[in-house]
């Protein structure tokens, strides 16, 4: 077997990731341009905005960072994936209210933490009303000037498990077979732990028992795939959804062919 040229393979992966990332933010760039905006209804397009360019963001980085394309650090940004896919499937059946109700729980997630903050600085004896982190909380809280804001709800924004939020939004298949499985590995969980960070000891009068590993684990394809396809499926839903036609070619077809071309190219070198 000849022995592969690594410089070589390294330049050609990022050249492709360079491609791939380059395109899907163009993708999102002319969807958004597409869609017909309605300024009385500003909150929808905002928050279906942010969820969609969140998703070209996390791709994008990970992409740019093989070395993340591993069971240790791959699953805690596809299981985030995931779950920004399911809550845009459920936000855009009923857009205007859900989108409401996203923006009510992100504000209430900020004030609370404005206030942990401040009972902590105040413990310390420092002057909470100009404390320059504070300030500059409570003004982005304050700049935002929605109609529809008569009160902060700190709660849970759905109302609703990510489980059920799936099935309303008929895509349970990702919620069983990706969120839950990489929910192992964003918790630390056993079932994750125990196969990446134990191996079992060789000395039988210890009755084999696991002790703890740090592997260094190869980069693995399937894990970039697996995020070029959720935002291909990101993708589709907001097209179906507002009926919004772009006229470029898919990056994730493209990323495929070109890593199909890549594999035969090095499996022919190495025979």
């Amino acid at each position: 077997m000849k022995k592969r040229n690594t410089s070589s393979f390294s330049k050609e992966i990022s050249n492709m990731m360079n491609k791939y990332v380059k395109t899907i933010r163009t993708e999102l760039l002319q969807r958004y341009k597409g869609w017909a905006l309605d300024f009385s209804q500003m909150e929808k397009y905002e928050v279906i905005g942010a969820l969609m360019a969140r998703q070209v963001s996390l791709a994008s980085n990970l992409a740019n960072a093989p070395s993340t394309w591993n069971a240790h650090l791959a699953p805690i940004i596809l299981r985030t994936m995931v779950d920004t896919y399911i809550n845009l499937a459920w936000i855009f059946e009923e857009p205007i209210d859900r989108a409401r109700k996203f923006i009510l729980y992100g504000l209430g997630r900020e004030k609370l933490m404005l206030e942990h903050y401040k009972a902590h600085l105040k413990s310390l004896g420092e002057d909470v009303e100009k404390h320059q982190l504070l300030v500059s909380i409570e003004e982005w809280i304050n700049s935002q000037r929605f109609t529809f804001l008569t009160e902060v709800d700190v709660g849970g924004w759905a109302g609703i498990d990510t489980r059920k939020m799936a099935e309303e939004a008929n895509c349970k298949d990702i919620y069983d077979f990706a969120f839950t499985p990489f929910s192992s590995c964003t918790h630390s969980m056993w079932n994750h732990v125990c196969k990446y960070n134990l191996k079992n000891c060789s000395n039988p009068l210890h009755r084999y028992h696991r002790i703890p590993i740090v592997p260094d684990l190869a980069p693995d394809f399937d894990y970039l795939y697996r995020a070029a396809e959720y935002v291909e499926k990101t993708f589709k839903l907001f097209d179906k959804k507002t009926k919004v036609k772009v006229k470029i070619s898919s990056a994730f077809e493209t990323l495929n062919k070109d890593l199909s071309k890549l594999g035969k190219k090095y499996r022919k070198s190495n025979k």
